[in-house]
């Protein structure tokens, strides 16, 4: 009867521990609506809610995140959505593009530097870590740091400390890092491109951002609020989308994902000229016959990444679940790069 009955009072806490997840995340997400296009959060496909929940579950803590996706999936809007959810939110939010800056540059603008640490450095300056202090940094395209960046990242995640460029003292980072990037960083440790100890210190917690393919009920919903949003911010109003350009827009593939949704209203909204936006006036038809249609290698390759995840990525069950052998699994594993570092 005790067991019953604690068994009943756990579920009780389960279920009031999912409503009370619920109501932060529809505050958060509603708070969001006053927010320019990056803090935006829309969305209510079960792929998207996923990704909110476990943003709002690690948003209470200090831990590191990692958001691994395409370009233009939204990783940025997740990472200011923790930031709003995190006893940090009143810090400031900071965010760097690892790719957009050349390597010497990178280090300069994450670390800081002291006078004289390199020609024309005649005032020391404070890096983007100094200027995020008791806030968020947001390390997009992490991947594409150099080596020397990645030692130095590390040092900041372990002793919680760096040093200028040029600089003799150690200065402490009062931080939290949200790292993103739209590479196989398992990948990139194996080519020995990318740190392993790294790797895993970033992937304390990680969020898989899925694409806008796989959340395509979102589609009405995001159109709908950039529509609006291009109205406010540039004055190309429109009176919506016809049914063809909605039939266009859920049956494309997105290779650019929620950006290239973006790109193509704000197109469709210019054309239009204060009316509805039709399928011309989107101009992806060009777009669907040129893009590349997706091959039985790619599928396969989704698919068993897929499993393996599910997985936990043990061999043998991932192999009963696809239902091949062991040895067929370890041949397609290296066939599409999937080895796990």
């Amino acid at each position: 009867m005790n067991a019953v009955f604690a068994m009943d009072a756990g579920g009780v806490d389960a279920r009031v521990h999912a409503d009370v997840l619920n109501r932060r995340i529809r505050n958060l997400t509603e708070s969001s609506e006053g927010q320019p296009g990056s803090g935006r959060v829309i969305g209510q496909s079960p792929e998207w809610r996923q990704v909110l929940r476990k943003a709002a579950q690690v948003a209470a803590t200090d831990t590191t995140v990692f958001l691994q996706g395409e370009s233009g999936t939204g990783k940025e809007v997740v990472a200011r959505f923790i930031h709003r959810a995190s006893p940090r939110k009143h810090g400031p939010f900071v965010a760097i593009n690892c790719a957009a800056l050349p390597e010497q540059l990178l280090e300069s603008e994450l670390f800081g530097y002291e006078r004289g640490a390199f020609t024309g450095a005649q005032q020391a300056k404070a890096g983007q870590i100094e200027l995020a202090s008791a806030g968020v940094l947001f390390l997009d395209e992490v991947s594409e740091m150099s080596l020397m960046a990645q030692a130095k990242l590390l040092r900041v995640l372990q002793e919680r400390e760096f040093r200028r460029l040029g600089g003799t003292r150690s200065v402490k980072a009062n931080v939290r890092v949200i790292a993103a990037s739209n590479g196989d960083l398992q990948r990139a440790v194996a080519e020995r491109r990318f740190r392993e100890d790294l790797f895993y210190r970033l992937q304390v917690f990680d969020i898989r951002m899925p694409p806008l393919r796989e959340r395509r009920g979102d589609i009405p919903l995001l159109a709908n609020a950039f529509l609006q949003e291009l109205n406010r911010s540039t004055g190309c109003s429109s009176e919506g989308l016809t049914p063809d350009a909605l039939e266009m827009l859920l049956g494309y593939e997105w290779p650019g994902n929620v950006r290239e949704l973006h790109n193509a209203l704000e197109r469709g909204a210019i054309l239009c000229q204060g009316g509805l936006i039709t399928g011309e006036h989107l101009s992806l038809r060009s777009t669907i016959v040129a893009s590349r249609q997706p091959q039985l290698s790619d599928v396969e390759r989704r698919t068993i990444e897929q499993v393996l995840r599910e997985s936990d990525w043990n061999k043998s069950k991932a192999a009963r679940r696809l239902g091949i052998t062991r040895t067929q699994l370890y041949c397609r594993l290296r066939k599409h790069g999937l080895e796990r570092a």
